[in-house]
């Protein structure tokens, strides 16, 4: 650790030192977190920090404890290699104050310093620690004040390669509207992306950010919608930057680059075929309208007129059968020809003009009779003559 600037003022100190009883309190594991604003004061800030067996600054319980918070440390480390870890202090109190901070492994210390601070100051505090002579296996560390303290794991031994990331994606044939296309399956082991490559190896679509892990029907949308069936390419890629923005694009590939398998990006090939649009199925609809509104219009129009008809020519009948009685009544037998012919007329009334030249036959057959009854009537005359 680089040593700090020493407190100027002797006034200072002694203040300092009076304000604190002895005793050196061992630190309670403490996850509490105590974040504060920086202080306003204008004094010049004066620290010291030694890095001894034993803290040279005693303890007072009338005080708050400096709180730690924000732990930050490696999990894994080489057997010999060196490890940074760090920690914010806070000074709760509102008087200047220094207090001792620990670095503890499996519970024994390691360093030990003093640690200045104003009131309400917060600081973040760093200890090297060299990893030598630690045999292979996972330790308990951490940083402690008198009251505080933050624990994590270290593990010392030969570490893995690392597994490079991997991804897998199923991209089915399809039919689409053109304005998105559907992913049947993707798994992205570091999370990421899926763009949609053309013909031409440009990117027309992607998706937002995907979470690592195994993804379902994943809806992609296109940069422009298709105007027409295409062979299309859906490409993984990883968030390099960890933004969650796809900036393959923008960094000209630099960033967010796709996923390799031995160098070659992990893709899978479809066809999307554009389907038809919806509003073909419109003339459909407007078909069955025109026919039900023609054919009503002309059925019930033209049946009233065929009926008006038909009463003229029944008037006309009656005018025709009245003659024909005219022209019979100047022969004798007017009352036998009368009586017939009007109750057959009568009842033709009701047929068709075909009954009609059934009428002016019984004229005829009504002839021959008549000629048949002059003899036995001639007779009787030339009798009565002579006598």
């Amino acid at each position: 650790m680089s040593t700090r600037t020493r407190i100027a003022g002797v006034l200072v100190v002694v203040a300092l030192v009076a304000a604190a009883a002895t005793g050196t309190g061992l630190a309670a594991v403490d996850t509490q977190q105590a974040q504060v604003e920086q202080p306003t004061q204008t004094q010049t800030q004066t620290q010291t920090q030694t890095q001894t067996q034993y803290c040279t600054y005693p303890s007072n319980g009338t005080y708050e404890s400096f709180g730690v918070s924000n732990l930050s440390a490696p999990s894994d480390v080489e057997p010999g290699e060196e490890v940074t870890v760090s920690a914010d202090i806070t000074n709760p109190n509102d008087v200047p104050m220094i207090q001792c901070v620990e670095f503890r492994l499996e519970g024994d210390v390691v360093v030990r310093t003093g640690w200045a601070l104003n009131p309400n100051e917060t600081e973040t505090i760093a200890f090297d620690v060299n990893t030598t002579g630690l045999e292979d296996g996972t330790y308990i560390h951490g940083i402690e004040t008198r009251d505080f303290g933050e624990l994590t794991t270290l593990t010392v031994g030969e570490q893995p390669e690392p597994e490079e990331p991997n991804a897998t994606l199923q991209f089915d044939d399809q039919e689409s509207d053109g304005s998105n296309v559907t992913v049947a399956s993707a798994n992205l082991s570091e999370g990421g992306y899926i763009a949609i490559l053309d013909e031409n190896g440009s990117v027309i679509g992607a998706t937002d950010y995907l979470e690592p892990g195994e993804q379902e029907n994943v809806s992609v949308p296109l940069l422009e919608p298709l105007n027409e069936s295409a062979n299309l390419t859906a490409q993984a890629h990883l968030d390099t930057n960890d933004n969650q923005t796809l900036d393959f694009l923008t960094s000209n590939g630099t960033e967010d680059g796709p996923y390799t398998v031995n160098g070659t990006p992990v893709t899978d090939d479809a066809v999307v075929t554009v389907g038809e649009e919806p509003t073909t199925e419109e003339p459909t609809t407007d078909e069955p309208e025109t026919t039900t509104t023609d054919e009503p219009e002309t059925t019930t129009t033209d049946e009233p007129e065929t009926t008006t008809e038909e009463p003229e020519t029944t008037t006309e009948e009656p005018e025709t059968t009245t003659d024909e009685p005219e022209t019979t009544t100047t022969e004798e037998p007017e009352t036998t020809t009368t009586e017939e012919s009007e109750t057959t007329t009568t009842d033709d009334e009701t047929t068709t003009t075909d009954d009609e030249t059934t009428t002016t036959d019984d004229e005829t057959t009504t002839d021959e009779p008549m000629s048949e009854t002059p003899p036995p009537t001639e007779t009787p005359i030339h009798n009565e003559t002579e006598n």
